[in-house]
């Protein structure tokens, strides 16, 4: 066993009820199986625009869009952004998405996901489900960031359930490293399209990279 899979398989802090109410949530409304499921792992810091296009990209094509701030908000009443928490939230998206892509289930994977450290456990997931994830990659200038997170804090912006401010942007900043791995960048909303697109005919295909 390989040690990111390792890390993968004891991430800790699941609760014996997490997974089965999770389940039980994600079942709304659960795509059609596909013949060879595809795995997109969004990275990125907080109002990058990372949540506008998996809810774009699972519209459009027949995706599971795994969110971490909605699991979260469905795992812990009053979050507190801990690092016990964010291993609880992570053990139980990480199972989820082996559990959908066996099943047949493609999964948009929505989370900061900054470096390879954090990226591991996922690659380590995609590994053993066959699955050659397609990785994406959000920057945008902090000056859009800042707009998006103030019509979000004033409660007119669409951008899924995330409460990071300013301040946890800048500290997350610091963890941001660049991905070695190949992969598509969108550097603002004018790559939105191109990148939606190109992430359509590359999981059509059943392969992220041609090798």
């Amino acid at each position: 066993m390989s040690r990111a899979r390792g890390k993968f398989w004891t991430a800790g802090g699941l609760r014996p009820k997490d997974l089965p109410f999770l389940r039980m949530v994600y079942a709304d409304g659960l795509p059609t199986r596909v013949d060879s499921p595809s795995l997109v792992m969004l990275c990125g810091l907080p109002g990058t625009g990372k949540s506008h296009f998996a809810r774009e990209l699972s519209a459009r094509a027949p995706f599971v869009w795994l969110n971490s701030d909605r699991t979260r908000k469905l795992l812990v009443a009053r979050p507190q952004y801990s690092r016990r928490e964010h291993r609880r939230v992570f053990a139980a998206m990480h199972v989820l998405t082996r559990g959908y892509l066996r099943d047949g289930h493609s999964v948009v994977f929505d989370a900061t996901n900054l470096n390879e450290g954090v990226r591991a456990p996922l690659y380590a997931v995609a590994d053993d489900a066959g699955v050659d994830p397609l990785i994406i990659r959000f920057t945008a200038h902090p000056d859009l960031v800042r707009e998006r997170m103030a019509e979000r804090a004033a409660g007119i912006s669409d951008a899924g359930q995330s409460d990071a401010g300013w301040e946890v942007y800048s500290r997350m900043a610091v963890a941001e490293l660049p991905v070695p791995r190949p992969h598509i960048l969108v550097r603002g909303p004018e790559d939105m399209e191109e990148a939606l697109a190109e992430a359509l005919i590359r999981t059509e295909r059943g392969r992220a990279w041609s090798r």
